[in-house]
Formats: structure tokens, C-alpha cells, sequence
């Protein structure tokens, strides 16, 4: 009850008021929360308003000032403050330094899963800033995908990649996935490079801009090479994160039939396991 109250009232509640009514003493119920969740009540109730915050700071021009009061701060400063000690920097830095922002999620939104002995670990809730990719795009039929996305992808990272100009990040690897339409049987794939911007784009190569978005991440590690991402193990992460889709209880809804994107750092393979980030946008159900 206490984690839906939160939820459902993030902006412009006190931490008192989340607490009227509950059958336990204020004291008691700190105590629990900081035992069960390790953290305390008062410190993620301040970081679910701060997460709260972020998608009108980074998706609209609206003032630093209005964003506080809607997020029941009654000083700009100390949701300033706040937002620093939070994330590292201030809202107007956020605004303009085109870093994914580590969000606190919900708790209780997914459980974990496991992929072919391997984990998948989230979810990570993150604000991803625009950003600007440049590969080769493929239609790829949906029953298809787990066979052909992770061939093309290494085809891609072998032997072309190199003619994408200026990367911003020469060792990661990004697979964007977007359908126009969720009744079709079929997507677009784009395997490709983060640029700058997409003012030089090779021919026979295509340009894509993903927009800033609220999104719920997972990170897969497996004990292979990150080029052994084949499609029995692409598969089961696919009907994984499916299922983690379904089983969630919180308020939030995937939106991966608009676009989602894999992300693979290249140099975070230790000679024994790889990494994989796979991030999709969510938006809050009108329940």
C-alpha cells in the first residue's frame, strides 16, 4: 500500500502524508522500510520525486522553478540542491550534458530473470538524452529476429562500422529496433554507431535520432565472448524480457512496439564475460 501511495502521489506529497492512516507507527514503518529495502524511506520518496522530475526537465523548456513546485519542493534552490546531491550535477547541467541519468525505480516493478544459465539483471529506470546513430538498416520479419539481428549486428561490427564517420563511441555497439506499426510481422533493425550528429552519412548507410526518453533498462552478462550472442541466447532474452513485461505490477508500461535499442561495450569483455544493455521507453498507465 505504503509503495503504491508513493507512486501514485510522487509529485507534490509530503513524506508525512504518504504515512496518514497506515495501522503501523511512523517510527515502525521507517524501520521496516530501511530493514526490507535497504535504504531510507525518506531518501526514496526524495528520489522517486527527483525521477519524477526528469522527464518534464528533459522533455520541455519549462523553468527550473515551476519544475520544483510540481515536484512539491517549496524552494527552486533546494530542488536544486537536492536534484546535485542526487545525480552529480544540477538540473540545467543535466539539461545540456547529454548523460544517461541513473534513476531509482520502483521497487517491485520487475523481478529477475535468468537467460540460458546466464542473468538478467533490472530494471534499471534511466533517462536517456537524444542521440544520434548512424548504420546499415535491415527489415527483419519479428519471427526471424533472433536468427538474423544478431548475425547482421556482427556482420556490421567486422566489417563496416569503420566506414561510419567520427563515432562518439568507437567501442560500442548499438542495435536499434523500430516498428511503424505493432500489427505487422516485421521490423527495422538498425545495427550502428553513436555520432554527433547526422550531417555526414555514408551512402548505403542511414541516419536515426532517438528521442529522449524515460526508459526501463536490464543488463544481461553471460560467461562467453559478446560475439556469442546467437539466437538461442538472443531468443530466450527476448521471451525473457517479454515476460518480465507481463509479470510486472507497477504502474508503468513498456513501450518496445515504438523503438528499443541493445547497447554492447565492446571493452567491458573481460576475456570471460560480456555485457549486453537493453533499454525500452515506458510511460505511466492512466489507471
Amino acid at each position: 500500500m505504503l509503495l503504491s501511495r508513493i507512486e501514485e502521489h510522487v509529485s507534490g506529497t509530503r513524506e508525512t502524508e504518504y504515512l496518514a492512516d497506515l495501522q503501523v507507527s511512523n517510527v515502525h514503518l521507517r524501520r521496516i522500510f530501511k530493514f526490507a529495502f535497504g535504504v531510507p524511506l525518506q531518501s526514496y520518496i526524495r528520489s522517486r520525486k527527483l525521477a519524477a522530475s526528469l522527464e518534464t526537465l528533459m522533455q520541455t523548456e519549462k523553468r527550473v522553478l515551476d519544475i520544483a513546485i510540481e515536484c512539491g519542493y517549496e524552494h527552486e534552490q533546494t530542488y536544486i540542491r537536492a536534484f546535485k546531491r542526487e545525480y552529480g550535477l544540477t538540473p540545467g547541467e543535466c539539461r545540456i550534458s547529454g548523460s544517461n541519468i541513473q534513476v531509482t525505480p520502483p521497487l517491485h516493478l520487475f523481478p529477475k530473470n535468468n537467460v540460458c544459465g546466464n542473468l538478467v539483471y533490472g530494471p534499471d529506470m534511466v533517462m536517456i538524452p537524444s542521440f544520434h546513430l548512424i548504420g546499415q538498416k535491415y527489415r527483419i520479419e519479428i519471427a526471424e529476429s533472433p536468427t538474423e539481428a544478431p548475425e547482421v549486428a556482427k556482420q556490421f561490427w567486422w566489417n563496416k562500422r569503420h566506414k561510419v564517420p567520427n563515432p562518439v563511441e568507437p567501442n560500442i555497439y548499438y542495435g536499434l529496433t523500430r516498428t511503424d506499426d505493432p500489427s505487422l510481422s516485421w521490423t527495422y533493425y538498425l545495427p550502428s554507431m553513436r555520432v554527433n550528429n547526422l550531417n555526414d552519412i555514408p551512402d548505403g548507410f542511414t541516419g536515426d535520432t532517438v528521442p529522449a526518453s524515460l526508459c526501463v533498462g536490464f543488463r544481461y552478462i553471460g560467461n562467453h565472448h559478446y560475439q556469442e550472442i546467437d539466437e538461442l541466447r538472443a531468443k530466450a532474452l527476448y521471451n525473457a524480457i517479454d515476460r518480465l513485461a507481463e509479470e510486472h505490477k507497477g504502474k508503468y508500461e513498456l513501450l518496445g512496439s515504438e523503438f528499443f535499442f541493445e547497447k554492447i561495450d565492446t571493452d567491458v569483455y573481460d576475456g570471460e564475460y560480456c555485457q549486453m544493455e537493453w533499454f525500452a521507453p515506458i510511460r505511466v498507465k492512466n489507471i
